[in-house]
């Protein structure tokens, strides 16, 4: 026996050498009382002879002193014996011998040591491959083989095989280091005894404490028969009555296994305990308890009472090429939640790869319960789901709800990638369960790369095909292909609402022949929501992308054959909008857009867009945007003020924000910002315009006019000499003092009442609107309420504003007309009117007036027109 040694400090080896080195020699002990038992009550050559004593002397010397009286009387009176002894005293070797009793007995014992050395050599292969029938094991199923499988353990380092046929047992456990293997799945069959208490795993490692090492389970079918005594046993709770379990194992392997009706589950890989572990989440069992470096590969499990395979706190485990299929109902009314494959709670840097699925309640479930750590680091990598109702479930039972549920601490980080959802639909494994091909809850860090969802009209209808919901965050679904799912609510759903995420991604979505309803749909309130590159192809039905919200960014979204490409926020799209989130930076060097919200193009120079809704657009040399609502463009060195709003500077150089609402053009021959260098300002809360220059109009003549009402209420047309009556106008007639023409080039207009009634504001008594100061809330965009003061026109307490709607300005009222009051202006004239003459008016047309006229004919513009009753001139008035 060889103990370990132990480490001088404390630790886990200085642990796991002391449970080892005791166990060893309790089953040295155990052993040795076997081997005593053995020696008293059955070996049959217990002793030599020269061990045994008699009358004083050995029986091995008596039989000496027997054996040379035997000699005396064999060679006989004559000393030579007959011809034929004489061939007899020759050995099979060749040796020659005095006596044919003692050539006998030299090959006698020649055999014998042959034989010896024979079973030393074949004693040493079965150290290492033991058949279980050579100690009694029963092939035929009829007898218990539980106790020869014990023997054939021993205490470890043994393969121990079986041959073709079944094994009763109550339950086996494998010691370390130790070997199990089979003819094949359906060629060897280790089946649980009709009366197995419910509590036994058919296969389990014998140490649960954490020090199990190196077992390997191959090649058979493990029978779990959890119909046994009349179909009355449940599950006895925690990884009890599974039908192969690891519990706290290092190195374990489970290669080509069948399992076969599990009362729990087909295999259980878990910690070093009968009791699952629920201590809260962010807690986890000692490490040492895991088992790690698990492989479980090319099995099958079927008729599985909870989950084919399942995994609970253990890490590094390695689940390949296996398939899990069609638990058993445990009544007509369905089992409940039966996975194919579940990676359960605690579990972490677990690799799932070319798994199959079908007819489960999950395909696979990568989850945990309330009251535990969730899985993390999962990898799941070309797994083909066939008819579950539930293809893939990620989820941390117990943080869901905001309003109840603390978010969970540990559902982190899982990758699904070439997964295949085929025909997922509620097959009745888990009554009233609305089938997803894959639904995403809680978790913090999940990546789904390559996705195929397929449908065959079984989905149903109003549900979702893929949904991220319950708080779930930080979310990637790339390369989706969705098809067949007619009848669903959509093929890819963002649910939003109080247990909203956020920071959920789609891209490269390719969806065809699908929902009628909806192709992609979003939640309320989701922040950090994006698809990114969709081809959406539907059924003539429905909206490609459909969205509560603008807070989604939308890029690349080809959607066609829909009713509506995109339907936002109660507004209808033909074509799918582009929709950029975040602070955006484009066609720029040297700068930013600092701000989410923020926006920088096409501009240089270290200049940068501070804060929420402010832009900077081909803006250079240290140009700063701040203040919410805030711009630069086509500018230099300039920058609006920080804590402002509404502020607007265009096309300038070094020019500083005057303050709120205030749209800003200047110059300045220095890169320092100044209000001095203003030369444009439009206040836009009093509609005041200041220009540092002069005003052009851009016509070849042009004059400066005003609005006036005709006195009759009729339209007086351009070209007509009018004169006043009180306020009113009309065309002047001889005598009449005329005080302008009615103009259509006039490049100044003045008293065009513009957007509201003229009655609208106080005004002093010399026609000036009074104003005053006024804090007004409003709420950001962060959802804060705000104060801002501005300088607004103090409206008439009589003022009902009854006439907002339907108010026309005086420019769209034919009873109003421009007077040009002074400039050059088009005039009409009669038939004595030539260039340079003076003229007067009569009935509001120019007439010959060289001694009393009051205004200059330049020119004539069009001759007189007999049919038309006049001609024009061009006419400066003054």
């Amino acid at each position: 026996m060889n103990l370990y040694n132990l480490p001088i400090k404390l630790g886990q080896e200085f642990r796991n050498n002391t449970i080892r080195n005791f166990r060893d020699l309790l089953y040295e002990v155990n052993e040795g009382k076997r081997v005593m038992y053995r020696h008293k009550n059955e070996d049959k050559q217990a002793h030599l002879a020269t061990q045994i004593y008699h009358n004083g002397h050995s029986v091995g010397n008596f039989i000496d002193v027997f054996r040379n009286k035997l000699k005396a009387q064999i060679i006989g009176a004559n000393g030579d014996g007959i011809a034929e002894l004489t061939d007899a005293r020759v050995s099979v070797d060749g040796t020659r011998f005095d006596l044919a009793s003692e050539r006998l007995d030299y090959d006698f014992k020649n055999m014998v040591d042959k034989i010896e050395e024979n079973y030393k050599n074949v004693n040493n292969i079965v150290k290492r491959i033991r058949n279980v029938n050579d100690f009694g094991g029963d092939p035929t199923g009829v007898k218990d083989s539980t106790t020869a499988f014990v023997k054939a353990f021993e205490n470890g380092f043994t393969h121990v095989h079986m041959t073709e046929g079944t094994y009763k047992v109550t339950g086996l456990k494998l010691p370390s280091n130790t070997i199990l293997s089979g003819e094949g799945k359906g060629v060897t069959t280790i089946r649980m005894a009709d009366e197995t208490p419910q509590e036994n795993c058919v296969v389990t490692n014998r140490d649960l404490d954490g020090t199990a090492n190196n077992i390997v389970i191959k090649d058979m079918t493990i029978n779990g028969n959890k119909f046994r005594q009349d179909g009355a046993l449940k599950p006895a709770g925690g990884s009890r009555s599974s039908n192969l379990r690891f519990a706290g194992v290092t190195n374990g392997y489970a290669y080509n296994i069948e399992s076969v009706d599990s009362l729990l589950h087909g295999i259980d890989v878990t910690y070093a305990s009968d009791d699952y572990f629920y201590e809260g989440d962010g807690i986890r069992v000692n490490e040492q308890l895991e088992s790690k470096f698990v492989h479980i590969d090319n099995c099958e499990t079927t008729g599985f009472g909870d989950d084919g395979i399942t995994t609970h706190h253990s890490r590094h485990l390695n689940i390949t090429n296996n398939y899990s299929h069609h638990p058993t109902m445990k009544d007509e009314f369905g089992r409940g939640n039966n996975n194919g494959i579940e990676i359960d709670d605690g579990t972490q840097f677990t690799m799932l790869n070319g798994n199959t699925t079908k007819h489960n309640h999950a395909g696979i479930e990568i989850k945990a319960h309330a009251t535990t750590s969730a899985p993390s680091a999962i990898f799941v990598n070309n797994h083909l789901s066939i008819e579950d109702i539930r293809s893939y479930n990620v989820r941390h039972i117990g943080h869901h709800r905001a309003a109840t549920d603390v978010k969970s601490k540990t559902a982190k980080d899982v990758v699904l990638n070439n997964v295949t959802a085929v025909t997922p639909y509620a097959n009745k494994v888990y009554e009233n369960v609305t089938p997803r091909a894959m639904v995403i809850s809680a978790y913090d860090g999940v990546l789904v790369n390559n996705l195929t969802c397929v449908g065959d009209g079984r989905f149903t209808s109003n549900q979702p095909v893929v949904a991220v919901q319950f708080m779930a965050q930080n979310v990637v679904i790339n390369n989706v292909n969705i098809t067949g799912f007619k009848n669903s609510s959509a093929d890819l759903k963002v649910f939003g609402g109080g247990n909203r995420g956020k920071n959920i991604k789609f891209s490269n979505v390719n969806i065809h022949n699908s929902s009628v309803n909806r192709g992609i749909a979003g939640g309320s309130g989701v922040e950090g929501f994006g698809i990114y590159n969709a081809n959406l192809t539907g059924t003539g039905k429905g909206n490609g992308i459909e969205l509560y919200n603008n807070l989604a960014e939308l890029v690349g979204i080809n959607a066609v054959n829909y009713t509506n490409a995109a339907y936002i926020t109660d507004k209808k799209y033909e074509v799918a909008p582009t929709a950029l989130k975040g602070g955006v930076s484009a066609g720029s060097t040297g700068g930013g857009a600092i701000n989410e919200r923020s926006v920088y193009l096409a501009s240089s120079g270290y200049s940068f867009a501070h804060d929420k809704n402010s832009w900077l657009l081909g803006a250079n040399s240290y140009s700063h945007s701040y203040g919410s609502r805030s711009g630069v463009m086509n500018s230099s060195s300039s920058e609006t003020l920080k804590d402002g709003f509404a502020q607007t500077i265009m096309n300038s150089r070094s020019v500083k924000s005057l303050g709120n609402y205030h749209i800003q053009a200047g110059y300045g021959d220095t890169n320092t910002p100044s209000t001095s260098n203003t030369k444009i300002d439009i206040h836009t809360t009093t509609g005041n315009v200041r220009t540092a220059g002069y005003l052009k109009s851009g016509q070849d003549i042009g004059d400066i006019g005003e609005y006036f009402e005709s006195e009759d209420g009729n339209e007086i047309e351009n070209g007509f000499i009018v004169s006043m009556n009180g306020r009113y106008i009309r065309k002047a007639q001889r005598g009449d003092k005329p005080i302008g023409i009615v103009s259509g080039t006039a490049g100044l207009v003045m008293g065009d009442q513009l957007f509201h009634h003229k009655s609208k504001f106080k005004k002093d008594k010399f026609g000036v609107t009074l104003t005053r100061l006024v804090e007004n809330k409003f709420i950001d965009d962060d959802g804060l309420e705000q104060t801002e003061t501005i300088e607004q026109p103090i409206i008439n307490d009589d003022y009902d504003g009854s006439e907002e709607e339907s108010y026309q300005s005086r420019s769209e009222r034919p009873e109003w007309s421009v007077v040009g009051l002074t400039g050059q202006i088009y005039t009409r004239i009669d038939n004595t009117v030539s260039a340079n003459d003076s003229i007067t008016s009569m009935n509001g047309i120019g007439t010959k007036d060289n001694e009393n006229g009051y205004w200059h004919v330049e020119e004539i513009t069009t001759p007189y027109d007999k049919q038309a009753g006049y001609g024009v001139a061009v006419v400066l008035v003054k």
